[in-house]
């Protein structure tokens, strides 16, 4: 089952409505989305709104990119199921950190970074591809605009319940993958 844990709606910055989102992310063969728009832009309601989509076969999840102000506003994911919670650093590449922050923010967060992105926008960013972070390893295309969807993703085993989902995550049973040209 392909994945997109990384997704923005116009529901904050993002181009898509949520609606138009699901619909190219099924298009592609999508069997999760996570719709995590940006925390300080979100309406009112927004969880909700999340969970009234239409679900065109795939299991939608409700994730919020939250701006951390200790890490200096890095960005941190958060994904609900309906028990079950996962932090994910985001796109450490954006702000060019070194393994050591990486390693030294994972260490001091009040709650568990249970997995980080090895992307940037969809692009493979290797530095953080590496045994030395002790947590599973995403690629996600943190989409904004239709053209962005579908760079990168996770492969699962095919789940209906997104509680399932997000312990097969945190415990990294997945694959990444990218998409190829030609």
């Amino acid at each position: 089952m392909k994945c997109a844990l990384h997704v923005h709606t116009n529901l904050s910055d993002g181009a898509m409505t949520p609606e138009e989102a699901l619909k190219i992310y099924a298009d592609l063969g999508f069997g999760a989305v996570a719709v995590t728009d940006h925390e300080f832009m979100l309406r009112e309601h927004y969880a909700s709104m999340v969970r009234a989509l239409p679900r065109l076969g795939m299991l939608v999840l409700v994730g919020v990119e939250m701006d951390y102000a200790p890490w200096s506003f890095q960005h941190l994911i958060r994904i609900q199921g309906d028990r079950e919670t996962i932090h994910i650093m985001a796109h450490p590449a954006a702000y060019y950190l070194e393994l050591e922050e990486v390693l030294a923010r994972i260490g001091s967060e009040p709650f568990p970074i249970d997995a980080v992105e090895i992307t940037h926008r969809g692009f493979y960013a290797p530095a953080y591809d590496v045994k030395e972070i002790p947590a599973p390893k995403l690629a996600t295309d943190d989409a904004h605009e239709p053209g962005e969807c579908g760079r990168a993703w996770i492969e699962t085993r095919s789940f209906r319940d997104p509680d399932r989902l997000i312990r097969a995550v945190k415990a990294g049973d997945f694959k990444t993958a990218f998409f190829r040209r030609g």
